[in-house]
């Protein structure tokens, strides 16, 4: 009787450590929490994409011009894309505070227009 007693609490005592919620942080990834200037490059052309479950168009930027186009899916706040114009612009990152899953974890806005000229 006495190992079944012995065993039955050494079972709900691992039982409840199982359970016992711990805080552990989670890791964050470095300068998840800055803010990010940045130059890009946007093509003249926007490509269809799908933007969570909406199908829109996306922009197609690189950092460098010797870089291939990736899409950029929401935009850059107070920048108008002219189809048959391609784009320098200096933008913005700010990291945004638990965003929705279908959404980016940054914000980005537009500085400035460093060029724009018509495609050759």
């Amino acid at each position: 009787m006495t190992r079944f007693l012995v065993s039955l609490s050494a079972v709900s005592l691992l039982a409840l450590g199982a359970c016992a919620q711990t805080n552990t942080p989670k890791p964050v990834s470095p300068g998840a929490d800055q803010v990010i200037e940045k130059t890009v490059f946007v093509a003249a052309e926007t490509q269809p994409c799908t933007a969570g479950v909406a199908r829109t168009t996306c922009l197609q930027v690189r950092e460098t011009a010797d870089q291939p186009w990736t899409l950029h899916y929401f935009g850059y706040e107070g920048f108008q894309h002219q189809p048959g114009v391609e784009y320098r612009l200096r933008v913005r990152g700010t990291p945004v505070a638990n965003p929705p899953a279908d959404a980016s974890s940054m914000h980005w806005s537009l500085i400035e227009i460093l060029d724009q000229k018509p495609k050759r």
